[in-house]
């Protein structure tokens, strides 16, 4: 199936990030289209700048790719891309959605510099940097600065997101426990009750090794979600321990 140039690009950022340099001709031959289609889609994210070109060579430029990936982001990298990828399909046209801190969620983000019709509300100074070069409307909550998660909680950042009205909250998790996603930061937990609360719909990604932690807050209830979006199938044990019908696959 022909891809659209959207999807091209998205799949350009994808070889990007994961192999960190790639050829135009090895691009054009896995994507099916000439290399003049190839240079035009990566003239435009090299203004964007998301990738850079070099003699034939698509290289990652942007320094918070790599802060991000050495450390935390690095973990399950595959996985979460193909989850933001999947994430994709569920962000209606000219909607208001929020971003939250998780590491999967900042790989949404990348994604989203190439859409020019959204509003998008963050509280994670990361999400915010990268998507400096977009046309969306940004829109960061300030507050109290938390480093570990290069984040703002505390109650100017829940304030600034009671005034919302949002479509969907994209939100990460540290794990599952029987009755919802869990995250280890108490920091955290206020701030991610409220996203909830404010968006009309919730949606958790997550990659699948989350599957097997749970963490000490519990922010909100599998009945209040709408779905979870993970890269593979729930084992037999997984379908026992979790709502399957809140469950959806990348494969």
């Amino acid at each position: 199936m022909k891809l659209t140039s959207e999807e091209r690009k998205n799949k350009i950022l994808h070889e990007v990030i994961t192999k960190g340099e790639i050829s135009i001709n090895q691009l054009a031959d896995e994507l099916g289209v000439t290399t003049e289609t190839i240079r035009k889609d990566v003239s435009f994210l090299d203004e964007k700048n998301l990738i850079e070109k070099k003699h034939g060579l698509v290289t990652k430029v942007n320094t918070f790719f790599e802060n991000e990936f050495s450390v935390k982001e690095n973990t399950q990298l595959p996985e979460k891309i193909k989850v933001a990828e999947m994430a994709l399909n569920f962000i209606p046209e000219n909607a208001a959605i929020l971003l939250d801190t998780s590491t999967t969620v900042l790989q949404l983000a990348k994604l989203l510099v190439m859409r020019d019709d959204l509003t998008i509300v963050t509280n994670s100074l990361q999400i915010s940097q990268v998507l400096a070069n977009s046309d969306n409307q940004i829109l960061l909550t300030g507050g109290l600065y938390r480093k570990k998660s290069n984040s703002y909680v505390g109650d100017w950042a829940i304030q600034a997101i009671k005034e919302m009205n949002l479509d969907v909250a994209f939100l990460g998790c540290d794990g599952f426990s029987a009755t919802g996603p869990t995250i280890r930061s108490y920091q955290e937990l206020e701030i991610k009750k409220i996203m909830v609360e404010q968006s009309k719909k919730n949606i958790v990604l997550a990659d699948s090794a989350k599957l097997k932690n749970t963490g000490l807050y519990s922010y909100v209830d599998y009945q209040n979600l709408d779905v979870v979006i993970v890269e593979r199938n729930l084992t037999e044990v997984e379908r026992q321990a979790f709502p399957e019908e809140l469950f959806f696959y990348t494969n």
